[in-house]
């Protein structure tokens, strides 16, 4: 079992940074895919039309997938903001308008990079008492 440390100081456990990290990924997958998508339609303005259904049902789940996570994360960027950042009044005012401004993609760059600087990952060395093998 692992868990995570944040800033030396805070630890989360292993599904709360899976989730946050499946959340920027599909916020970052879905802009990309959707910024391709816009760029196709300027020649061809029929394109989401001309996708086959299961790729368009697809589609349609991981945007929505990526619309709630985009809440989730914009909420739990802010939570993190509040509670731990303490660096030097500048960065925090800058974190603070990203956030602000940026919504949700202020915060998927936030969360790359805390996860990038912040946070460690920690195996959890304890052994369960039905499984040990000490005397």
């Amino acid at each position: 079992m692992s868990y995570y440390v944040l800033k030396n100081q805070h630890t989360i456990p292993g599904f709360l940074f899976k989730a946050v990290a499946s959340w920027t990924v599909a916020v970052t997958l879905m802009t990309i895919i959707g910024i391709a998508i816009w760029i196709v339609s300027l020649g061809h303005p029929n394109v989401l039309t001309a996708l086959p259904m299961p790729l368009s049902v697809l589609l349609g789940l991981c945007g929505a997938y990526a619309g709630i996570g985009a809440i989730c994360l914009y909420v739990t960027m802010w939570t993190y903001w509040i509670v731990v950042e303490r660096s030097s009044r500048a960065v925090r005012i800058g974190w603070f308008l990203a956030l602000l401004f940026g919504v949700h993609y202020g915060a998927t760059v936030y969360a790359f990079y805390v996860w990038r600087t912040g946070i460690k990952r920690v195996q959890d060395e304890r052994l369960v008492p039905s499984t040990s093998t000490r005397f």
